[in-house]
């Protein structure tokens, strides 16, 4: 879910927002989820130290950050850019559901850019996490960077990202390197450069982005190595939760998707319905929902039209009709919330368009299918996210002319 706007989203909010998402665990024929606890763990010694890179510190891959460091299996570097000097200085004050009051908790290294990352090489990253916001630009932008910091047959890629096919650029990039596929249903938001209100369980879906290698001769990454990574990482950061489940029972858990895409194509009909609209319309939930007309001529036309996209995609008992209906029905006309698409343009940041939209768009034109009202709301919010750049380049230059 991402930052979760202002105050007044309160924990009831998040939980009726988030029981929908939340289904994205329900076992189907073609997405299937299993707790690690049931399938033999791929384990490292006890006294294994794991290096971990986190790209993104903001809200979800700060909780990140502490759960794996708090599996005590686990160093994390992390990359902090406007608030590292404070975070530096004072560390992380956390108000969490999960784990309680924290207080000026730092990860094992801290770091003002990607640059600044590399290691000993004796010690290379076993785990890059990302958790930046799924925008194409940046996503090549990194690719540089982590030419240096991935070590071939040792490193493996987390993306904690929104969106579709946001794998295929890295795995394309690093063909010999897991790329694990990662899906967050959690309730946090920054109130602060150092401050954290976490109020929903942190529930991750992690699964292998089975990398497709139509090259002659054998695949450069075979399977199982796939498999073990996203096990791994799994493993451990249920350890990192094992307060949380044991003590706090806040229904916090780290699953394993056989199926990650089936589960993104979920995840995608509120993403690319309540999360486009609302943003375009510039309203919260409740607002759309309540609408004499939202709900009826855009919410569940565009809801459908992704449906059957990924249908026709093979992931249709992923967006069954009952799925449809949960995500139409389950969550009320009073909430106030302000999907993360929303918050991004009301604070000015890049939209997440391409991976919300654009991919499931492409697909669509590949497979035929009809999406009139889901291309409309693409070209409008392209507009949008226009002028937000242009907005945003003028006032850049400005403030440069006027220094």
């Amino acid at each position: 879910m991402g930052n979760l706007g202002s105050r007044d989203n309160l924990p009831a909010i998040l939980s009726t927002h988030t029981r929908a998402l939340r289904h994205l665990g329900k076992p189907s024929e073609s997405t299937v989820h299993r707790s690690v606890s049931l399938i033999p763990p791929v384990t490292t010694a006890p006294d294994t130290m794991l290096n971990v890179c986190l790209i993104g510190a903001g809200g979800v891959g700060t909780i990140a950050a502490h759960v794996l460091e708090k599996s005590q299996r686990c160093r994390v570097t992390a990359v902090l850019r406007s608030n590292y000097a404070v975070v530096k200085e004072q560390g992380f004050d956390i108000d969490s559901v999960d784990h309680g009051e924290v207080r000026g908790w730092k990860p094992h290294r801290i770091i003002p850019s990607l640059s600044d990352a590399t290691t000993e090489p004796d010690q290379p990253y076993d785990f890059i996490v990302i958790t930046t916001k799924a925008i194409p630009e940046l996503t090549a932008s990194l690719i540089p960077d982590l030419k240096r910091l991935i070590t071939p047959r040792k490193t493996s890629l987390v993306l904690i990202q929104n969106g579709l096919d946001i794998e295929k650029p890295l795995a394309s990039a690093f063909p010999e390197t897991p790329v694990l596929s990662g899906l967050s249903m959690i309730g946090v938001r920054t109130t602060s450069p150092r401050t954290l209100l976490h109020e929903d369980p942190d529930q991750l879906r992690i699964g292998p982005y089975w990398h497709h290698f139509d090259g002659p001769g054998p695949t450069p990454l075979p399977r199982q190595t796939q498999l073990d990574a996203a096990l791994l990482f799994v493993e451990v950061y249920n350890a990192g939760l094992s307060h949380a489940k044991t003590t706090r029972k806040s229904g916090a858990e780290c699953v394993l998707a056989d199926d990650i895409i089936a589960a993104r194509w979920r995840k995608l009909l509120w993403n690319g319905s309540f999360n486009t609209l609302c943003t375009l319309l510039r309203m919260s939930v409740g607002e759309l929902l309540s609408s004499p007309t939202g709900r009826k001529t855009l919410l569940e036309p565009a809801m459908r039209e992704i449906a059957a996209v990924a249908t026709a995609a093979g992931y249709g008992d992923a967006v069954s009709e009952d799925v449809v209906q949960l995500m139409l029905h389950d969550t009320p006309e009073t909430s106030p919330f302000r999907p993360s698409m929303l918050v991004d343009l009301e604070k000015g940041r890049p939209l997440e368009l391409d991976v919300i939209l654009g991919a499931p768009l492409a697909v669509a034109r590949e497979k035929g299918v009809s999406t009139p009202v889901l291309s409309q709301v693409y070209e409008l919010l392209k507009v949008v996210q226009w002028h937000l750049t242009t907005t945003a380049a003028n006032a850049k230059a400005n403030a440069k002319a006027n220094a």
